[in-house]
């Protein structure tokens, strides 16, 4: 019997020792797809939809542009949040930003929590994935003083593996209390999760005019012996409270922690093939082991809001503070270099006693004051201000030199949109944000690596047009977006070096169409663009790096009679071409090495039925029908392979 078996029978056995009785469908109806209000983005359990994530929104990553929301309070996230908590995690621009104050450049990361139950329950999922891989996750649900006190929660464990062959082990648990008295709630949650014998991807250094061929499927060019170790932590809690028929609060304040005990990068640097392409395509092999890092985050926000209104006028005045204290450790590793070596062939090493140095340390500390105002005049429109005056201060330590370097920034931060109802179904918006965002770390090729980047002053302007349809909305937005740009110089460290646009057009169809059809349609058309002296002295091309002018992804469900529900799935998504490079090329007649458009194929199939009053679900999926093998880009001339066709089956119960 294998492992996994094994753990799902104890799981199991342990929901149905629970508490029984009928309780309404937790994870068992869980559909990305039919939840989705739009096509910018929503992740509902193991599902996701839309053409935008928490890494990449109109070309940024709104993370590390610190636009994370818990329930709507301001959050500095390390790691990745634990589904044991989330019940989905949804991106949010134009429109579907509308009731957020405060709004920033890139979008709105907004993390739903999981509410009190009024009923007990369990929920079992899982989820046999690809190359062997698996999840196995439980969540309870546990009312203990009917409407006042209740607990929430959950364990997981999961083995991942990937196309290129690395994969990681993980395993973590969550509590989750609330706490509700009289208009107070209160809901403290700790997540503990562990990473181990991870073995990461190894990456590929591209900076001549050559891409090398994808390795083949599940060839793990790592080291064996290199698993890496560390954690993923979050502790907080959050208060909502009405005071008044008029005034209420909310805040929250959270620790995230992701220290890295064992840290291995293996990178392999192609040099360019002999002249005419005779021969095998050579790289450097390096290698990275770095010592104990401490990487952890104190965030959260304190928020009065005042609603006042009559006659059709509402308006919401609000008052609040947001701060953050990142601590990034780095350096004092010891780097390796293991030869030539013909890529794509296996090239073990034997594990050398590392010898580390003195870390780096480096402290950011943000905060805000707010004012801000939203009100709504009904059949005419809705008018959201905010102001904000920052305080950004940035101090590093060399652990090898002891030199030390800081930097400060006091801006005053805004937004303003305005939303127009023109019918009861056609609606317009414009507005301008400026934000102050965390730029993030030096990448892990760059001589600087890991380093804390100095944070930037954003712009963005936006407008769209909304369409509501009985069932659906069709959305059209234009965008532009600007932020420093940031690229390797002469010494290869990772600087700023001239200014990034991306201006573009998004639209979004979503809808159920019909008792059978559901949709969720989006198209991002983008020009990004690098402006500077970096550009002007022919040291960085044109266009950033891993930015693709065209993206666009289909998902749709339809609904069958066969078995009282079949329901095949399909999803298409398109990647248009993407510089790999910074550097123009010579030999490309001054032009970026590009990645080329690729075009991927999910087709799948869902059942929802039930066991006595246990509701369940059953999907399977074949990812990437046609194998397409391409390359992901981590950062200008970073890539590794992109997931290559694979057969998922996951199965989700209620009891």
């Amino acid at each position: 019997m294998s492992g996994l078996v094994r753990r799902c029978m104890v799981v199991s056995a342990l929901c149905t020792l629970a508490i029984p009785g009928a309780v309404h469908a937790q994870r068992a109806a869980e559909n990305a797809v039919t939840d989705a209000d739009d096509a910018f983005g929503i992740s509902v359990g193991l599902e996701s939809a839309g053409i935008y994530t928490d890494r990449d929104t109109r070309g940024f990553s709104p993370l590390d542009a610190g636009n994370a929301r818990i329930d709507g309070i301001y959050y500095d996230p390390v790691g990745a949040l634990s589904g044991r908590l989330r019940q989905s995690t949804t991106i949010r621009v134009g429109f579907a930003a509308e009731g957020f104050p405060f709004t920033a450049p890139t979008g709105i990361v907004d993390y739903k929590f999981r509410t009190m139950p009024d009923e007990f329950g369990n929920s079992l999922s899982l989820y046999r994935g690809a190359f062997g891989g698996h999840i196995v996750e439980w969540d309870l649900r546990l009312p203990l003083v009917d409407r006042h006190v209740s607990l929430t929660g959950g364990i997981a464990e999961a083995d991942l593996q990937n196309s290129d062959g690395s994969n990681s082990l993980s395993w973590g648990w969550t509590v989750r209390p609330i706490i509700r008295v009289a208009t107070v709630e209160f809901a403290p949650f700790i997540v503990r999760s562990a990473f181990h014998d991870d073995y990461g991807h190894p990456f590929v250094v591209v900076r001549g005019a050559t891409l090398p061929d994808v390795p083949k499927k599940r060839v793990y060019l790592g080291q064996d012996w290199a698993g890496r170790r560390y954690r993923n932590d979050h502790y907080g809690a959050t208060l909502k409270a009405k005071i008044t028929d008029q005034l209420s609060f909310r805040g929250g304040i959270f620790h995230s922690v992701g220290d890295r005990n064992e840290y291995y990068t293996e990178i392999f640097s192609i040099i360019d093939p002999p002249q005419g392409g005779a021969g095998p395509i050579r790289a450097n092999h390096s290698f990275i082991a770095d010592p104990p890092h401490e990487v952890h985050s104190t965030s959260g926000e304190a928020l009065a809001v005042l609603r006042l209104g009559g006659g059709g006028w509402n308006h919401r005045i609000f008052a609040g503070y947001r701060a953050r204290n990142r601590v990034t450790e780095t350096g004092g590793s010891d780097p390796r270099s293991f030869g030539q070596v013909v890529f794509g062939e296996l090239d073990p090493e034997p594990e050398p006693d590392f010898t580390f140095s003195a870390v780096n340390s480096g402290r950011v500390r943000q905060s805000s004051l707010m004012l801000g105002y939203i009100g709504r005049l009904d059949g005419v429109g809705q008018l959201n201000l905010g102001i904000q005056k920052a305080r950004y201060r940035a101090r590093f330590r060399d652990g090898a030199t002891g030199d030390r370097g800081s930097s400060r920034a006091d801006p005053w931060l805004y937004n303003a949109t305005a939303f127009f109802d023109l019918t009861p179904s056609l609606s317009l918006y414009g507005g301008t944000e400026r934000g102050l965002e965390d730029s993030g770390v030096a990448p892990e090729n760059a001589a600087n690596r890991s380093e804390q980047l100095p944070a930037t002053r954003t712009t963005q302007y936006e407008g769209g047009v909304r369409w509501k349809f009985s069932g659906g909305q069709f959305v059209v937005n234009a965008f532009q977006i600007t932020k420093p740009y940031f690229s390797f110089d002469a010494q290869n460290r990772f600087v700023r070096s001239g200014k990034e646009r991306h201006r573009g057009v998004e639209a979004s169809l979503s809808g159920h169409f019909g008792d059978r059809l559901s949709v969720v349609a989006g198209a991002l058309v983008m020009q990004p663009r690098v402006t500077g002296p970096g550009v002007e002295a022919g040291l960085v091309g044109r266009r950033p790096a891993g930015k693709p002018s065209l993206y666009a992804r289909f998902d749709a469900n339809y609904r069958t009679d066969i078995f009282d529900g079949l329901t095949p799935t399909v999803s298409l998504v398109h990647t248009g071409k993407r510089a790999a490079g910074s550097a123009p090329q010579e030999e490309l007649d001054g032009r970026q090495l590009m990645v080329p458009a690729y075009t991927t194929v999910d087709l799948g199939l869902r059942q929802r039925f039930k066991i006595g009053a246990i509701d369940a679900s059953v999907r399977a999926q074949v990812q990437n029908v046609f194998d397409e093998a391409t390359w992901k880009i981590v950062a200008a001339n970073v890539i590794y392979p992109e997931e290559r066709r694979r057969f998922t089956v996951s199965l989700a119960a209620d009891f």
